[in-house]
């Protein structure tokens, strides 16, 4: 999805896009399920991936951008078809750093003016919401958790209150369905990138495939920067 790409027109101004961000070094089978069952829950009707920019505070983010954006439109395009509301967003990709979560969902909503976004945040992460930094903005993350729209995840080992404020969704399954998850990380990832085929073998084919693509895009950038 590129920044020159038509924007939203009048008649789809209730249409509500899901905001799935991070660093995806590399994006996994997780991130792609989680993706889905938003779709599948109803809370959204669109899921848009989007890779952060460079972040010096995460030493550990070594794969550039570009690579990790390819990645996420390798993986969505292999994984559904092209018809199925997932997209990968390419807004950061002129960003010298990584947009602050506050300024991201700023900019989507002045790039994009019909839609509503909602931020997709984790369980682990709502108590320190508020306590989230943006550059030039004081309070930031308070103003976040009053001014934003959130879809909220379960995670394991984290209470959700019981009352959430009202521009909070709780992602929850259908009538009669159940969650499909995934438990590797993203750094579970890399790490396998480094070692043996072995170390393959528990793991999904959709991520055994992330380790291989994330490999080929490693090589490729060192023999470019060889």
């Amino acid at each position: 999805m590129g920044m020159n790409e038509s924007k939203e027109s009048g008649q789809e101004k209730q249409r509500i896009i899901a905001v799935l961000g991070g660093s995806f070094d590399p994006i996994t089978d997780g991130h792609l399920k989680c993706a889905c069952e938003i779709v599948h829950a109803g809370v959204a009707d669109e899921v848009w991936i989007v890779p952060c920019g460079v972040r010096k505070d995460k030493p550990s983010l070594q794969t550039p951008y570009l690579h990790r954006l390819i990645m996420c439109h390798l993986a969505i395009n292999t994984s559904f078809g092209s018809n199925f509301p997932i997209r990968a967003c390419d807004i950061e990709m002129s960003e010298g750093k990584a947009l602050s979560t506050y300024h991201l969902m700023k900019r989507l909503r002045k790039e994009y003016p019909g839609p509503r976004f909602k931020f997709v945040l984790g369980a682990d992460l709502y108590s320190s919401l508020q306590d989230w930094t943006a550059p030039w903005v004081p309070d930031a993350g308070k103003r976040l958790y009053k001014e934003c729209e959130f879809i909220l995840l379960d995670r394991a080992g984290y209470t959700i209150p019981t009352e959430l404020p009202a521009n909070f969704t709780l992602l929850k399954a259908r009538e009669g369905t159940q969650m499909v998850t995934e438990d590797v990380s993203s750094s579970e990832i890399r790490r396998r990138m480094n070692i043996g085929q072995s170390d393959f073998e528990d793991l999904t084919h959709g991520n055994y495939n992330m380790v291989r693509m994330a490999s080929r895009l490693r090589l490729q950038n060192s023999r470019i920067s060889d």
